[in-house]
């Protein structure tokens, strides 16, 4: 039986502003999760958690251990380099595996359990189209103009230090945990020349918002530290099997479209909090009435778009921006 004192919340030692994260950007969120999966991974004892205070709404980190923001860095910084090294795709550079391929995989893996939450947030066994397995909505990728998801996915969460201004004579190195400090700790500069996983809105780059030629000056710049923690964060959005489209975590189809939702909550929650919340029907359906009592207090949706053939997201909108257009249920 647990004792009154096992079920007291933690004690709050240190609370640090997220100023990097972006209440209404997908890569940001993201990137939360991915905060909180790598402390976890390395130093339960913080029992790290994540509360959000405003409006504008700010994210702040809860951890029940006397730390400092560069030691959060570091220690980031390191579980993330840990978690993808284990990182492995058989020899893929895409989410085209087939069925047959997939359920060994699954079977092979089925012990191993970052590459197994990996999996499921790739695809899922069902439904099939061409005869193999959809990709999942977080996918935006599939080898146009040489973006390959999987492939980018490694390279990303496994590279640490970066040169700044690379192509200015006296460049100086970042290592990996200023870059992660950077992401969580200060307003994004997008300064980064590093590949990226289109999550962010700004990866959109069209014609019509544009004096140049977009495809002439190259992807834009990106923040490498969130791409990286992002990269980790995509394990806690799995797929499940659906009779039409994978039914996804934090993801649903609203017509023809897909949209990503998440909460806004104000007390400290952890990582299976957090997660228990974006699987929420009534956040999946933009209620925030509905779900006040469990500490929600706004909830977000942001657009999956195509612009020829690159997928990117919008920004997100609160539920009183996007009134009378709520996300459908049927995922």
């Amino acid at each position: 039986m647990r004792t009154a004192r096992a079920l007291e919340p933690p004690e709050d030692r240190t609370i640090l502003d997220l100023s990097g994260l972006e209440v209404d950007n997908l890569l940001a969120v993201l990137a939360l999760l991915g905060l909180l999966r790598a402390l976890e991974h390395s130093r339960p004892e913080w029992r790290a958690r994540v509360s959000w205070v405003g409006r504008p709404w700010r994210a702040r980190l809860h951890l029940s251990a006397d730390v400092t923001e560069d030691a959060v860095a570091s220690t980031v910084n390191e579980a993330v380099s840990k978690i993808a090294s284990s990182f492995e795709f058989n020899g893929h550079i895409n989410v085209n595996f087939t069925l047959e391929e997939l359920r060994a995989y699954f079977e092979a893996k089925k012990t191993d359990p970052i590459n197994a939450l990996l999996l499921s947030a790739l695809c899922a066994e069902q439904p099939l189209k061409k005869g193999e397995p959809r990709p999942a909505p977080l996918v935006m990728m599939f080898g146009q103009g040489h973006q390959n998801f999987l492939e980018r996915l490694v390279t990303v969460s496994r590279l640490e230090a970066l040169d700044e201004e690379p192509r200015k004579k006296g460049a100086i190195k970042k290592d990996g945990a200023t870059k992660i400090a950077e992401a969580l700790f200060k307003p994004w500069k997008r300064t980064d020349k590093t590949a990226s996983l289109r999550w962010d809105p700004l990866d959109d780059q069209r014609y019509a918002l544009r004096f140049g030629d977009p495809s002439k000056a190259g992807a834009a710049s990106t923040v490498h530290g969130a791409n990286r923690l992002a990269c980790i964060g995509l394990l806690s959005f799995p797929c499940l099997p659906n009779h039409q489209y994978p039914n996804a975590r934090g993801a649903a189809r609203q017509e023809e479209e897909v949209v990503f939702v998440w909460p806004v909550w104000a007390a400290p929650l952890s990582l299976a909090c957090i997660e228990a919340l974006l699987s929420h029907p009534e956040v999946m359906a933009m209620r925030t009435g509905r779900v006040r009592a469990l500490g929600v207090a706004e909830i977000y949706r942001a657009r999956r778009v195509s612009n020829g053939k690159f997928r990117s997201v919008t920004r997100g909108i609160p539920e009183v921006e996007s009134a009378g257009q709520p996300a459908s249920r049927n995922r």
